[in-house]
């Protein structure tokens, strides 16, 4: 012909690629081509045959359909991307790498797969590795969400943080290729649009992955892309909600500040409850570090995603819990595909609460509805959601409902969820995922606000809403823990390169600290009549450890060691006084035992300035620290609580 074809050219590339990179492609065997180069005939290229390949493209509609999980489809990136960064070190450009043409092989049942490149007619070969820019226009083809897509950019770099040059060009070339793409039907007017044989993703609001390392759902874009799909009423509605009730809520918050910590709390360390998972393969271990813990109150989730006979585990689970004596609540949790199919949200509502309504203390509907990675991404939705609220109610008259589940601190969207509840029956009590931030202890200023104040706040939003009683429960809190790397809820799914400078990760000793110290502010106030510890056990954030394989041994952390004294030490205590609220950083609670005897809790939100010990109304006979062990009197405070015995 005079130029090769595209039979020759996939040919010379396959077979330079399979000498530099053995297995990188099918085997070139021979290639053929005929006519002349003015009037040109057929042309094969022929390689040897490789059984059972599945394009990248179709093993991730595989994974998008089924959620996952997240390790898996984080495994497949790192392969491909490792793969691809090899290629390119050897100096090969593929020019055309969109997810149909890079090829997974499972030889003998292999969980790791073999990647292979095809549709080579465009590729070009450089006596060197490519240079940045080359790197990334090859990559600026393959499609992924816009956070999976940074993800594998990272993966790609194999622990070094990707050069911002590179960044840019793949920003500039997958623009170039999208604007390619957009105008397809002008180029090609006439030429029919091919139907892919491996799928269709599905659309970005729907993609829902599920991360059982940090036992959520994962974000898959970055924010610029979120902000993009969400509906303008995302901002509108809860300006206006806020704008109505400000003055309201504003007012009621003073109220709530005047009258905080001075209403005696009975039965205080039964408002404390732990959460377990209740997995099949995990809730003996759970069970048997519970009766360990001595904690009243567990918390069990029960999730859309589920397989039935999980969801049917977690109710016998219940049923076993309630006759073990402990107080259990639960929370119904939503996947994308109820969000879209709200009759499949109402089956599965009504599935759990026929097993558990005479068995459950409370039931939260919903979760952390304000982060779209969940499954809802509008009000609208919101309130197509909680419309079963009204007929549940009605079937299931003797049980509590609470909500919305908010989590963080975003009170503007939460005066616009509260108007999405219908108007009747009235929910028990507000509910919030409020982790302080994650920013350190529950003492620190979050713009305007502690842990303190926001749950004043809180309080408020729930006595002057119509739709809402004036109870209010943090029904999840925790810290993420440092060195836990993807398991952390701030780690998950992938570790970036490089050192993170607002990493919010604490250590297992402060872990234990702030979480005392943030149930005794939360429920010695009397603003949060239950605080929910997520969870008992976990590698990322929980009172145990799980490890990072399920054969690993379970170790106790110290906050456990913690719980488990402040368990022991107010079971059935009452709350009588606060001695100091954080005046001069110095927090005293005053408590009333079972006995009769009195003991305070003590602490300062500011280590570095080791206030004096305030004076306390009782003679000290005791003193320990907050696992338990006997100190000599304490003459000044430290960030630990420590107890002083009458």
């Amino acid at each position: 012909r005079g130029l090769p074809g595209k039979a020759m050219r996939s040919f010379v590339a396959a077979k330079h690629l399979s000498e530099k990179m053995p297995g990188a492609t099918p085997t070139p065997i021979a290639v053929l081509e005929t006519g002349t180069a003015e009037a040109p005939g057929e042309s094969w290229f022929v390689t040897k045959f490789e059984p059972d390949l599945v394009s990248f493209k179709r093993k991730l509609v595989e994974l998008y359909a089924t959620s996952g999980p997240c390790e898996a489809l984080m495994d497949l990136l790192r392969v491909v991307a490792e793969n691809c960064a090899r290629i390119h070190d050897i100096g090969f450009m593929h020019c055309d790498l969109g997810n149909q043409n890079i090829m997974l092989a499972y030889p003998d049942g292999a969980t790791k797969p073999t990647v292979m490149l095809i549709d080579l007619n465009r590729s070009r070969v450089t006596k060197g590795p490519l240079t940045t820019e080359a790197r990334a226009r090859d990559i600026s083809r393959i499609d992924l969400p816009s956070d999976f897509l940074r993800v594998f950019i990272e993966m790609y770099w194999r622990g070094a943080i990707p050069p911002a040059s590179f960044l840019k060009a793949e920003r500039q070339f997958r623009r170039r290729y999208a604007c390619h793409c957009a105008t397809r039907d002008l180029r090609h007017p006439f030429r029919p649009v091919a139907t892919s044989p491996d799928g269709d993703y599905p659309a970005p609001r729907d993609l829902w992955i599920w991360d059982t390392k940090s036992e959520q759902a994962i974000t898959t874009m970055v924010s610029r892309d979120r902000h993009r799909y969400q509906s303008i009423s995302r901002v509108l509605e809860p300006i206006l909600a806020l704008a109505q009730s400000f003055f309201r809520v504003h007012k009621n918050q003073r109220h709530q500040a005047v009258v905080s910590f001075e209403r005696p709390l009975l039965l205080f360390s039964e408002r404390a409850f732990v959460s377990i998972s209740a997995d099949p393969e995990r809730l003996e271990k759970e069970l048997h570090y519970l009766s360990e813990l001595g904690c009243i109150g567990t918390h069990i989730r029960f999730y859309a995603h589920d397989p039935d006979d999980v969801t049917d585990f977690k109710i016998a689970a219940v049923k076993r819990l309630k006759l073990m004596s402990f107080a259990v609540a639960i929370s119904l949790v939503q996947n994308r595909e109820v969000v879209k199919h709200p009759d499949r949200w109402i089956a599965f509502c009504t599935r759990v609460l026929e097993g558990l309504h005479d068995a459950v203390m409370w039931v939260e509907v919903l979760h952390a509805i304000n982060r779209v990675k969940w499954g809802i991404w509008s009000f609208a939705e919101l309130r197509q959601m909680l419309k079963p609220i009204q007929t549940l109610s009605k079937k299931f008259s003797n049980v509590t409902f609470i909500g919305p589940a908010l989590i963080d601190f975003e009170w503007d969207y939460l005066a616009a969820a509260l108007k999405c509840f219908p108007p009747k029956p009235k929910i028990h009590a507000l509910s919030c995922h409020l982790y302080v931030d994650r920013r350190g202890p529950p003492e620190a200023m979050q713009g305007k606000f502690n842990a303190l104040g926001k749950l004043q706040v809180l309080r408020a939003m729930a006595a002057t809403s119509s739709n809402v009683q004036e109870h209010l429960i943090v029904s999840e809190f925790n810290w993420p823990l440092k060195g836990t790397r993807e398991w952390s809820p701030v780690g998950s799914p992938y570790v970036s390169p490089g050192d993170r400078t607002d990493d919010p990760s604490v250590t297992e000793e402060q872990a234990a600290a702030y979480t005392l110290r943030y149930l005794f502010i939360g429920l010695c106030s009397g603003l949060a009549d239950q605080m929910v510890f997520w969870s008992l056990a976990s590698h990322g954030f929980g009172l145990i450890d799980t490890g990072t394989h399920p054969s690993d041994d379970w170790r106790e952390r110290p906050a456990f060691n913690a719980l488990k004294v402040f368990f022991k030490r107010f079971k059935h205590a009452h709350f009588t006084q606060a001695i100091r609220r954080g005046e001069q950083d110095v927090w005293a609670m005053q408590f009333a035992s079972s006995s009769g005897r009195y003991i305070v809790a003590a602490w300062t939100s500011n280590p570095n300035a080791s206030p004096l010990l305030p004076e306390i109304p009782f003679k000290v006979s005791q003193a320990l620290d907050m696992y338990g062990n006997e100190i000599p009197m304490p003459t000044r405070l430290t960030a630990d609580p420590v107890y002083l015995l009458q």
